[in-house]
């Protein structure tokens, strides 16, 4: 950088000066300040002090080392130049006219560093000043690039001539038999016309070149402030005018810490055009030829559109990914190859700086006021800085993956905080599952929850098991009101009277504990939950830190379509949650990788920063209004005439050989599904149906890992 080399230039002069000083310490050409030095250096050091004036390399080293912005590069090296010119006029000239800041320069420094001294500090001045204009004009017109273009040009085609021509006047001779004078003169023709026609192609051939070089400098890139596919998914959302609760005031966004002022969708474009110009360089050093043709700039990451020349496989690109990331300096890159539904492959560069995402602009932002359902979540911003949210019930339920440190925990405060800021109690009940004991615990006691954060595996798997019968319950409410979902029934219940149902959500924090515990009936709790519970207002919300086979099994996954995921270890990790790669090149701190639903493509979003103040000030402001109403009925394992919750059994419902299967496994002390189907000698499925209608009735215990039962009478 001008800069650094000002700083360089600086060092050079005060060691040649201080050198010149110490050998000839005249006061008419070092000044005082040069006979002073002289002397400190020789009594104190007396021959070291001929060498050790080179300790000013190692500034040296240090300025070339340094990051100094390129304001500060122009302002010092036009004021460095005002000042040359103002001690070479006061030096050159002496009358009025020479200039008293001039003059006093002049005297003050001459009696310090001599004569000698100005003069080659004016010398040096110039040839620093000249030669860094000289560069940043090259930088600018790249006059070394068209130069060499020129030169390489005309060569080129005189060697083509070369090849060609004794080619051409072999044929012509051969054609022409009679005589040598018409051979001669068409010779001469054919060179001259063979001449004329090249230096006109060449003329051609250097205007291109020249158009060729100027393209690097204006970069066909179009910046864009929006995405099409992001814009048309938050069209899909409900909107519309929200009623606001009666008996119950929702929290104010004032809670939250206000953003800074700032010029929104600031955009460097010099260091993106850089950007650009390192990345195309960095693929035709691999042979991949291709433009960038546009350009997303976000707070996190800068997005570059990549349109590959037809002959370049799209595998290749994908190849390079640490190579274009050192190019590039980059933490890491993501390339999308090729964005669905387009000719192009993304890829996506980190920022120098990040920017947070503060909850308050979300909450504040249009999209989100206007959004009419009473679970819309926030999400974050996409990737140039638009507001993104969704709809819970249109996802319906979500599946959530991120190692420790990715912010996972903060993305999901997000989404919690968004439900609470639009619904009452009234609409919106919440159940949350933390078996880690941490993450949910400063929502302990807001009016929302169903029953108190769950931290015991047993009564989370119990919690799971009481919102399938739950869910059974609104289906036959709903059945006998001739209703389709919880929408048209809460309608109906208003106008006709009868108490309305509120949605119900579930989240937890880590499934992995679970799933340790009592696998098999999570597993199938929640596939039963996910595939009916939609209609009846019941949805999921489900996170993990280890996305394995034995947690994220194919059963959740093909009832939780849509995902979520945040920075992964491994690739294989992004597969499983994702059924794509990507994830394990995000960034952390929020950065995340979603797929909505009907959607083939992933929308990389950024979370909003929440911290522990601001949502304590929300929480002490739900639990103001109204104390939390509990039903402590659906973390019991057992209640009378049934299991857990409100799940009972008549005398009706139960199976014919019911009674003769209590009777063989209270009797013989064996409760597996294949005994009884041997001893009634009757089907697997039938046999089995019995089984769970003993663990219903208190006879049979739920299965534990190993799936035997403990028989409880």
């Amino acid at each position: 950088m001008i800069t650094k080399k000002i700083l360089s230039t600086i060092c050079v002069f005060i060691i040649l000066f201080l050198t010149f000083a110490t050998f000839i310490p005249d006061a008419q050409l070092v000044g005082q300040f040069g006979v002073i030095f002289s002397k400190f250096s020789k009594n104190f050091f007396g021959y070291i002090s001929f060498i050790y004036l080179l300790l000013f390399l190692y500034p040296l080293y240090k300025i070339n080392f340094s990051r100094i912005t390129k304001i500060v590069d122009k302002s010092i090296i036009y004021t460095y130049l005002f000042f040359i010119v103002i001690i070479f006029q006061s030096l050159i000239i002496d009358n009025e006219l020479s200039g008293k800041i001039g003059d006093i320069i002049v005297d003050e420094l001459s009696i310090l560093i001599g004569i000698a001294g100005l003069w080659l500090f004016v010398i040096f001045g110039f040839i620093v000043c000249a030669y860094l204009l000289i560069d940043d004009l090259n930088d600018k017109l790249n006059i070394k690039s068209i130069c060499k273009d020129l030169l390489k040009a005309p060569n080129k085609k005189v060697k083509a001539i070369k090849e060609v021509q004794p080619k051409e006047q072999k044929v012509i001779v051969q054609e022409m038999g009679d005589t040598a004078e018409i051979r001669l003169e068409d010779i001469v023709d054919t060179e001259t016309n063979t001449i004329q026609e090249t230096q006109a192609e060449s003329k051609s051939i250097i205007n291109t070149n020249l158009s060729i070089t100027e393209e690097p400098i204006e970069i066909s890139s179009i910046i864009v402030d929006e995405l099409e596919e992001n814009k048309q998914l938050l069209k899909d959302l409900d909107t519309g005018v929200v009623e606001k609760p009666k008996d119950f005031k929702l929290p104010l966004v004032n809670f939250f810490v206000k953003p800074p002022k700032q010029i929104k969708n600031k955009i460097n474009e010099a260091t993106i055009d850089q950007k650009i110009k390192d990345l195309l360089e960095k693929l035709l050093q691999f042979k991949i030829d291709g433009d960038v043709i546009r350009t997303y700039s976000g707070p996190i990451v800068t997005t570059f559109e990549f349109k590959p020349a037809p002959n370049v496989k799209v595998s290749k690109i994908l190849s390079l990914q640490d190579d274009l990331a050192m190019a590039l300096k980059a933490q890491t890159i993501r390339i999308q190859a090729p964005i669905p539904g387009k000719d192009v492959v993304g890829i996506e560069v980190p920022n120098e700086e990040f920017d947070t995402i503060y909850m308050r602009e979300i909450l504040e932002s249009e999209l989100f006021q206007n959004s009419s359902s009473p679970l819309t979540i926030i999400l974050g911003k996409d990737i140039v800085g638009r507001p993104f949210i969704a709809d819970l019930k249109k996802l319906p339920h979500l599946l959530i993956a991120g190692t420790t440190g990715s912010g996972k925990s903060v993305g999901i405060n997000g989404m919690i905080l968004s439900l609470l800021y639009k619904n009452s109690p009234d609409v919106l009940r919440l159940i949350m599952i933390d078996p880690k004991m941490l993450e949910f615990s400063m929502y302990n006691d807001i009016p929302h929850l169903l029953t108190p954060v769950i931290t015991k595996p047993m009564e989370a798997i119990n919690a799971l098991v009481s919102m399938v019968a739950e869910m059974e319950k609104r289906y036959t409410m709903m059945a006998q009101s001739r209703t389709k979902n919880i929408e048209n029934y809460n309608e109906k219940a208003s106008k006709e009277g009868f108490d309305k149902i509120p949605y119900i959500v579930i989240i937890i924090d880590e499934l992995a504990d679970l799933m340790m515990t009592s696998g098999k009936e999570v597993e199938v709790s929640i596939a039963r939950i996910a595939q009916k519970a939609r209609a009846c207002g019941i949805h999921l919300i489900v996170a993990t830190q280890r996305p394995s086979v034995d947690v994220v099994t194919g059963l959740i996954k093909a009832n939780l379509p849509s995902r979520i995921s945040y920075k992964v270890g491994q690739k294989v990790d992004s597969k499983i949650i994702l059924d794509s790669m990507g994830a394990e090149s995000l960034l952390g701190r929020g950065d995340l990788l979603f797929t909505p639903p009907g959607m083939s493509g992933l929308v990389r979003i950024h979370a909003p920063w929440t911290t522990e103040d601001e949502i304590e000030k929300v929480v002490d402001f739900l639990k103001e209004q109204r104390e939390a109403s509990y039903d402590e009925s659906i973390v019991k394992e057992e209640a009378e005439g049934g299991f857990i919750g409100k799940t009972t059994l008549t005398t009706n419902e139960l199976d014919a050989l019911y009674e003769d299967a209590k009777k063989v496994v209270i009797e013989d002390k064996k409760s597996s599904i294949s005994y009884i189907q041997r001893k009634l000698r009757i089907g697997y499925n039938r046999s089995a149906t019995i089984v769970e209608q003993l663990e219903m009735t208190g006879v049979l215990s739920s299965p534990n890992t190993k799936g035997a039962r403990e028989i409880l009478i």
